[in-house]
């Protein structure tokens, strides 16, 4: 579920995640995840916006629509079946269970993206990781920004950045808390890390 040249094929994998919408159990899913409820729709925040997910889909909480990826994310994030607490440690995705798979996909789509993006713009970074509700990550892990971002409830990301300098281009790494398998799958939460990247592009402009 990253960028593709064919959307039909993910626009695709939301269609068959409706029936499991339609099925889920939101109400109970809410009060696990610490979701409140609007219209039977849990409200899911995700990167500083509202999401309504409900058994007909997943919309924007002011009417707007949500990005393909979004829906299809929340939607799995909904119907997953998450509980429980974080561990508040971070691991690589690799280290996560099965996270060898997308491991590689991921430091290059998403790793490497925001050190392009971001790279000699350190301010900006912040600037647009405050924008999304970003708090600083230092404790967790060093570089020359360290952020903790509440990607989702009970799912926050940890991202690490090192500005290039005279010997070595800059440098991104994410983290994700140790039981982030937990709340998605594999491949959704590597997707996670790619919404990152693409929420902070859109809050620099």
């Amino acid at each position: 579920m990253f960028e593709s040249d064919k959307p039909n094929v993910y626009e695709k994998v939301y269609q068959e995640l409706l029936p499991r919408l339609a099925a889920a159990d939101i109400a109970g899913a809410a009060k696990d995840l610490g979701l409140a409820l609007q219209d039977g729709a849990a409200m899911v925040p995700c990167f500083g916006r509202d999401y309504l997910v409900g058994k007909k889909g997943v919309t924007r909480a002011d009417g707007g629509e949500a990005p393909l990826n979004h829906r299809i994310v929340l939607a799995y994030y909904i119907t997953h079946g998450g509980r429980g607490e974080n561990a508040d440690r971070f691991v690589p995705y690799r280290e996560l269970p099965g996270g060898q798979d997308f491991a590689r996909s991921l430091s290059q789509i998403v790793e490497g993206r925001a050190a392009n993006s971001f790279g000699g713009k350190l301010d900006g970074l912040n600037s647009a990781a405050v924008a999304l509700g970003a708090v600083s990550g230092q404790e967790y892990a060093p570089g020359d920004l360290s952020l903790l971002f509440p990607a989702l409830p009970k799912l926050p990301l940890l991202m690490s950045f090192y500005d290039a300098d005279e010997e070595f281009p800059a440098e991104v790494k994410v983290f994700y808390d140790m039981t982030a398998p937990n709340f998605l799958d594999m491949e959704c939460l590597a997707v996670l890390g790619l919404l990152l990247v693409q929420e902070l592009e859109a809050a620099a402009g």
